[in-house]
């Protein structure tokens, strides 16, 4: 099974609420499905609920702040975690 991480999404505030965004996402994930990723995750930080809910509008999952994301495991990598911390940028430690 392969795994995609949504690492980042970003429309230029002038270009916001056009539905830019959404065409990004919807046209990135049909790509990955034809490379047959199954699995999209990612994580933001957890103060931003107008980024939760497109999210969710999308089908994505929210999970807790702190809840671990426990993706379906491989003979590799038979459990992989993600938690979001506070106010932690992406990529950061």
């Amino acid at each position: 099974m392969a795994y995609v991480k949504r690492r980042a999404l970003a429309v230029a505030d002038d270009y916001r609420r056009q539905g830019i965004a959404s065409a990004l996402l919807t046209r990135t994930l049909a790509i990955h499905r034809d490379h047959r990723a199954f699995l999209a995750y990612g994580q933001f930080t957890a103060e931003d609920a107008t980024l939760a809910r497109f999210y969710r509008r999308h089908g994505f999952a929210i999970h807790a702040l702190g809840e671990p994301v426990i993706l379906p495991g491989s003979s590799r990598h038979p459990r992989t975690a993600l938690a979001a911390v506070r106010g932690q940028a992406p990529g950061k430690s």
